[in-house]
């Protein structure tokens, strides 16, 4: 009798601890890429090079804000892509203007991944550095 009253007892508070825990978990605030400092600053066409290799070169990279000093190819208003196969998404948290065919600028985010097929690094979180 008295396990079963203990277990009456202990199971729901398990349950809820392990609730809160997933509840915490799970509203985590996003990441602010443009509050952090760029861990690398570079031109595109070196970025792409270092990611093409792959490996435990492009591993420092990955996740990391890379603030890029490059030529803008085109700007939809919510991808950018830059002259040297860079391909990145704005940050939908924060305005930003729309950028002209050949500006020369610098922009910072993070950095998701490769594309071997296409050759191209994706971004994303992108902001104007000023």
């Amino acid at each position: 009798m008295d396990k079963r009253n203990l277990l009456r007892v202990v199971l729901p508070i398990l349950a809820a601890v392990a609730a809160g825990i997933g509840w915490l978990m799970m509203e985590k605030p996003h990441r602010d890429v443009g509050g952090e400092v760029a861990r690398h600053k570079m031109v595109p066409e070196e970025l792409q090079m270092v990611l093409a290799e792959g490996g435990e070169a492009a591993a420092p990279y990955l996740d990391a804000v890379v603030e890029l000093y490059g030529v803008v190819l085109e700007d939809d208003g919510r991808r950018v892509m830059l002259e040297g196969g860079v391909v990145a998404s704005w940050d939908t948290t924060r305005a930003h203007r729309t950028l002209e065919e050949g500006e020369l600028l610098k922009l910072k985010g993070r950095v998701t991944g490769y594309d071997d097929l296409f050759e191209e690094v994706r971004m994303d979180g992108l902001v104007l550095v000023e």
